[in-house]
This record gives structure tokens, C-alpha cells and sequence, in this order.
């Protein structure tokens, strides 16, 4: 009984201390606000990356897109699908490949990209407010290096 106590010690230990799970919570958080200031929208977390990327980049392929954040091409193409459907991008022929299209906020997209950087701005705001603004600095700099 003593082992399987001392095992269950150490297996919260070294969970509870463990970056990657640390990590993997605030992500989980994160991911989760994420969703329910994006419903508001009519989006969700599989959109945001790909709206983001056509504001960055206009005018880029589905397979370039997907090649931004390795998303895999079907879930780029819902996206896109659905992205379109409510007006925010466009796809047009591309002006070598009559296969490919290339993507493009309409003005639906312009928009609503205010809204969007403003969800990401509260999110990071949140994330960060039980720190000081130096711990704000260093988190910065650490997650930049991480990356």
C-alpha cells in the first residue's frame, strides 16, 4: 500500500510540474474562450486560422494556407467553404492554374477582422493579468524563443 502511494505521489508530481501539461491546460483554456467569442461571429477555432491568413496574406492557395499551420487540406476546404458562404472570402481563378484558386477577403472579411484581432487582444489579456508587466515581458520573450 505504501508503493502505490508513493507511485501516486510521484505520478502527480511529475504531472503537476511538468511543462507540457502546463502547456497543454492553458492551451485547452485558451482554445476553449476562444470558441465562445467566435460563436458570436458564426465561427469557430477552424475558421479563425484561416481568416487570419487570407487578412496576412490575400490571395495565397488553399494548399498554401494549409501550409501556413499544417492544417490538413479537407478541414482547410470547410473552412473555406464555410468562410465563403458568409461572404468573407472569395476564391478566383488562378492566373496560371485553371485548377487552383486563390483566396481573398471580400469586404464582408475586411470587416470583420477588427472584431477578430480585438477576440485575440481580450484573450491575451486574460491570459496574462495575474502577472506584473515585467513577468508580462518575460512571458513574451520566453514564448517568442520557445517558438
Amino acid at each position: 500500500m505504501n508503493n502505490l502511494m508513493d507511485q501516486s505521489n510521484k505520478a502527480k508530481t511529475v504531472r503537476t510540474t511538468s511543462n507540457g501539461w502546463m502547456i497543454q491546460r492553458i492551451a485547452k483554456r485558451l482554445n476553449d474562450r476562444m470558441e465562445q467569442r467566435l460563436a458570436v461571429l458564426d465561427l469557430s477555432t477552424q475558421h479563425f486560422p484561416v481568416m487570419m491568413t487570407v487578412l496576412e496574406n490575400d490571395g495565397l492557395t488553399q494548399t498554401e494556407i494549409g501550409g501556413k499551420f499544417g492544417m490538413p487540406s479537407y478541414a482547410i476546404s470547410r473552412a473555406l467553404d464555410h468562410l465563403e458562404a458568409k461572404g468573407a472570402l472569395e476564391r478566383r481563378q488562378h492566373p496560371t492554374s485553371r485548377r487552383t484558386h486563390t483566396i481573398h477577403a471580400t469586404e464582408v472579411g475586411q470587416k470583420l477582422a477588427p472584431q477578430l484581432f480585438e477576440i485575440v487582444r481580450l484573450l491575451n489579456e486574460e491570459l496574462v493579468s495575474d502577472l506584473s508587466v515585467q513577468e508580462r515581458e518575460m512571458f513574451q520573450k520566453i514564448l517568442t524563443k520557445l517558438v
